[in-house]
């Protein structure tokens, strides 16, 4: 939100950018705490993020608390079933790891590629529910995995901000740890912010095509 008492430069435009990212950040992660609710945060972060693309009006702790309400049922729905699929996955990944041979291989693989799209659909997913009106969660999913193969740079920014760190647990947990800070400072926050930003071009002819 513009703070009309900073001066109208570059580098306070881009603090009072970074102030609001830090507050949305603050906000997705609390209400992702209970984990169940993860998927209404992330919807209503999403929703402020829209309004930052497009340059509209927007109260980060008013605009969140009022989407975390709205699309509360429908996210949540969404969220548990998504977390299932997730769960399934890291199984088929897990057994991957116990068996030798090419079958271990071929499991790993398979839970790899499936949860990158898995990754993909969530990302794309949340951002639709956070901008449009959905009355099925799984449509939204598969409109934003299509809307993630469409505007990949958005996909590769919401996979490295959201998925790197889990890699480097299992990985380098090390440099995990070095990074975990500052991606608990600001790092869901900006995964938010870039994605919106960089669906916004996707969203407007989507805007475009219901008028």
């Amino acid at each position: 939100m513009k703070n009309n008492h900073l001066p109208d430069s570059p580098f306070f435009r881009f603090m009072d950018v970074v102030g609001d990212v830090f507050l949305l950040n603050l906000c997705w992660l609390a209400g992702c705490l209970p984990v169940v609710t993860a998927g209404a945060s992330t919807t209503a972060a999403f929703s402020v993020a829209g309004k930052m693309a497009a340059g509209q009006e927007y109260r980060v702790f008013h605009d969140y608390g009022t989407a975390f309400r709205r699309d509360f049922a429908l996210s949540t729905r969404t969220w548990l079933v998504m977390v299932v699929l997730g769960l399934l996955l890291w199984f088929d990944y897990q057994l991957g790891l116990a068996k030798s041979g090419s079958l271990g291989g071929i499991l790993i693989a398979s839970a790899s590629a499936f949860g990158v799209i898995w990754m993909a659909a969530l990302g794309g997913g949340f951002a639709l529910l956070g901008r449009f009106a959905y009355r099925r969660g799984r449509d939204a999913m598969k409109d934003g995995l299509r809307l993630c193969l469409a505007r990949p740079q958005a996909a590769l920014v919401w996979l490295v901000f959201m998925g790197t760190l889990p890699v480097l647990y299992g990985s380098t947990p090390q440099l995990f740890w070095y990074l975990f800070p500052l991606w608990l400072l600001i790092g869901g926050g900006t995964a938010i912010v870039l994605t919106a930003r960089l669906l916004r071009p996707a969203f407007v002819k989507i805007e475009e095509g219901q008028h």
